[in-house]
């Protein structure tokens, strides 16, 4: 399913493997790492980022999720939304990663939860 929903902010699945007990999901290479390291990593990884270009990453992260949670067939939520969770490509555009927690919702739902899941 993952491999379907397509959208220029998230992460494309390119494959995957399974051996056993092991599952591997191969998704596409973004250059850039994670938000997570290009803002707050050591210092080596770190990229100083007009405000500008940060707009540009909260509004396509914006994007992403508006996609998942209207446009996507089913319907998902991510439900782990943090830095290390959005990854950059060459250009520093996001891409939304790690689906391991994004819950399926109904055409019939009317509200999502705001439980708590993921990382705090």
């Amino acid at each position: 399913m993952i491999s379907q929903v397509q959208h220029p902010n998230l992460v494309q699945l390119v494959g995957c493997c399974i051996e056993g007990p092991y599952r591997i999901l191969v998704y596409e290479y973004l250059e850039n790492n994670s938000l997570a390291t290009v803002l707050l990593g050591l210092k080596g990884k770190r990229v100083e980022l007009a405000w500008s270009k940060r707009a540009e990453i909260c509004m396509g992260t914006a994007s992403g999720l508006a996609f998942l949670h209207e446009d996507a067939e089913p319907r998902m939520v991510h439900r782990d939304i943090k830095a290390s969770n959005i990854l950059l490509d060459e250009n520093f555009r996001p891409k939304i990663g790690d689906f391991g927690l994004a819950k399926l919702f109904p055409d019939n739902v009317t509200h999502v939860s705001t439980r708590v899941a993921g990382t705090m």
